[in-house]
C-alpha cells in the first residue's frame, strides 16, 4: 500500500469518526424511524410485505442485523457509517486510476467528502451511502477489467437504492463503448455486467417490486431545471445560520445557470479529446459516460413514462459522477494546458470551502423538524414515569409521529399508548401534544394558547405541550 493510499484511508477514517459522532448524537429522523417501525423491526418477512420507496432493501436487511441486540440511533446507522468509509476510499481509488494529478485527486476527494448531502447520508440510516459506495467500487472493478465483480456490485447498489438503475445502464455500456478490440468481445463484457447485476437485483428485489405501482414513484421535480436548481441548492446550503460564499438563492442560481453548464461542456470536450488521444486508457472516462447515460435515461423516462427528475437525495449519484468526471477531465486537459489543472482545482477548492462552512452536527438538512425528537421523547419518558401502562395519549404533527413512535418502543415508555399518525393534528382530547409550529399548517396560533408549554426548540419550530 502506497503512502498516498494510507493517507486516503486515514482521511476516510477521520471522516467516518465525525459521522459516527453524529450518528450517536443526532435524533432519529422521520424516514429512518418509518423504515424501522414498518420494515426493520419485527420478522424478516416484513421486508417484503409491500413495496415502499422508503424501504431500501439491502440497507434494511443490514440494519436488521446491526440492531439485533440493541436498537438505537447509532446501531441503526452503522451500515451507513461503514458505507461512508468505503465510499470515500472508493472515490480515491477510482481517481487514482483515472488521473495522474495528485492535486486534482485530493481536491476532488475532499470536496466530495465534505458535500453536505453526501455527509448527511454517510450518517443517516438510508440506503443512499451504501448504494453510492457499491457503485463507485463497481466502477473501480470495471476499470480493472473485472466485469463480473463490477456487475455483482452494481446489482447490490441497485438493491440498496433503485435510483442507481440509471447510472447502472451507463456502466453496462462502458465495456462496449470504452474498450478496444473485437466488438463481440466488448459486447460480451457488457453482457456479463448486465447479467451479473440483473441476477442480483432480480433475486433480491423481485418479491418487493412485484407489489409496486406507478404511484410509488412520485418523488422529484416535474422540470429538469427545477431538479438541477434543487441539487445545486442542497449542495451549497445546509446550515440555517451560515450562508458562506454561495449559500444564497442568488449564488445557487448563478452556479446553476453559469457554472454548471460551463463545467459540463468542459467535461464533454476534455473527455472527447481524451477518448481520441488515449484509446488504451478510455476506461478512465467511465464516470463521464455514466453521467451522460444517466441524464439521457432520466430525460427519456420523463417523457416516456412521466417520471419526475431526481431532487436532493434521489440525485446524489449525479453529484458523485459529476465530481469524478470533472476531476478526470481536468487531469486530461491539464496534460495539454497546465493552467487548466490549476483553474479547475481552484474552482473545486472554492466549493470545498463552501461545503466546509455548511458542516452541521445537530441536524440533517432534509429533516430539520426532527432535531429535537430525542429530547422530546426523553421529557415524555420522565413526565410519564410511574403512570399505568397505556394511560397516556400523545397527539403529534404527522411528520413527527414516526420518530416519537420509534423512541416509545426503544425507550420502553410503557405509559404511552402507540402514537398514531393524523393528517390533521388533533388539538384536544390528548394528554400531550408534539406540534411543529413552522410547517404544520393545521396548527393555528389561537388553537394552542390554552395548552401549557413544556419545551420549545426554535430552529425546528417543535413545541411540546400538555393539557393545563
Amino acid at each position: 500500500m502506497s503512502k498516498e493510499t494510507r493517507a486516503a484511508c486515514l482521511f476516510g477514517l477521520a471522516r467516518t469518526g465525525l459521522c459516527a459522532y453524529r450518528a450517536a448524537a443526532q435524533s432519529i429522523t422521520v424516514d429512518e424511524a418509518f423504515s424501522y417501525n414498518s420494515f426493520i423491526s419485527g420478522p424478516w418477512s416484513r421486508l417484503y410485505d409491500h413495496y415502499d420507496a422508503n424501504n431500501h432493501l439491502l440497507y434494511s436487511a443490514l440494519a436488521k442485523v446491526s440492531t439485533v441486540f440493541r436498537p438505537s440511533e447509532f446501531t441503526l446507522r452503522l451500515p451507513s457509517l461503514a458505507a461512508g468509509f468505503f465510499l470515500t476510499l472508493g472515490i480515491y481509488k477510482v481517481l487514482e486510476a483515472a488521473t495522474p494529478s495528485r492535486t486534482l485527486r485530493w481536491v476532488a476527494l475532499i470536496a466530495l467528502s465534505l458535500h453536505p448531502l453526501l455527509l448527511d447520508f454517510s450518517v443517516a440510516a438510508r440506503g443512499y451511502s451504501l448504494a453510492l459506495a457499491l457503485l463507485v467500487w463497481a466502477i473501480y472493478f470495471f476499470q480493472r477489467g473485472r466485469d463480473v465483480w463490477s456487475g455483482l456490485l452494481l446489482g447490490l447498489a441497485i438493491t440498496s437504492n433503485l435510483t442507481i438503475l440509471f447510472p447502472g445502464l451507463g456502466l453496462v455500456a462502458c465495456p462496449f463503448l470504452l474498450r478496444r478490440g473485437d466488438p463481440r468481445t466488448r459486447l460480451w463484457s457488457s453482457f456479463e455486467i448486465a447479467v451479473a447485476a440483473g441476477t442480483v437485483a432480480f433475486a433480491l428485489l423481485y418479491a418487493s417490486l412485484i407489489r409496486a405501482g406507478a404511484s410509488n414513484f412520485y418523488a422529484g421535480s416535474a422540470t429538469f431545471g427545477g431538479a438541477m436548481f434543487n441539487l445545486v441548492w442542497t449542495s451549497v446550503r445546509e446550515s440555517v445560520n451560515h450562508a458562506g460564499m454561495f449559500g444564497t438563492l442568488r449564488g445557487a442560481r448563478v452556479i446553476q445557470v453559469c457554472a454548471l453548464p460551463t463545467i459540463a461542456a468542459f467535461i464533454a470536450v476534455a473527455s472527447g479529446s481524451a477518448y481520441i488521444r488515449k484509446p488504451g486508457q478510455r476506461s478512465a472516462l467511465a464516470p463521464a459516460l455514466m453521467l451522460a447515460a444517466a441524464l439521457a435515461g432520466l430525460i427519456a423516462a420523463h417523457y416516456a413514462a412521466g417520471l419526475n427528475y431526481p431532487t436532493d437525495r434521489l440525485g446524489l449519484y449525479l453529484v458523485l459522477l459529476f465530481g469524478l468526471a470533472w476531476a478526470i477531465a481536468a487531469g486530461e486537459a491539464g496534460e495539454l494546458f497546465p493552467a487548466a489543472k490549476f483553474v479547475n482545482a481552484a474552482l473545486a477548492g472554492l466549493l470545498a470551502v463552501q461545503f466546509a462552512t455548511q458542516f452541521e452536527t445537530r441536524y440533517f438538512q432534509l429533516w430539520l423538524p426532527d432535531l429535537p425528537s430525542r429530547e422530546v421523547a426523553r421529557r415524555l419518558e420522565r413526565d410519564t414515569r410511574g403512570k399505568p401502562p397505556g394511560s397516556v395519549r400523545v397527539s403529534a404533527t404527522w411528520f413527527q409521529q414516526p420518530a416519537l413512535e420509534f423512541y416509545r418502543q426503544i425507550y420502553g415508555i410503557s405509559a404511552l399508548q402507540p402514537i398514531q399518525r393524523h393528517l390533521i393534528t388533533p388539538l384536544e382530547g390528548f394528554d400531550y401534544y408534539v406540534l411543529n409550529l413552522k410547517d404544520d399548517g393545521s396548527v393555528k396560533t389561537g388553537d394552542i394558547r390554552r395548552l401549557k408549554s413544556l419545551y420549545g426548540e426554535p430552529v425546528s419550530g417543535v413545541l411540546l405541550a400538555q393539557e393545563p
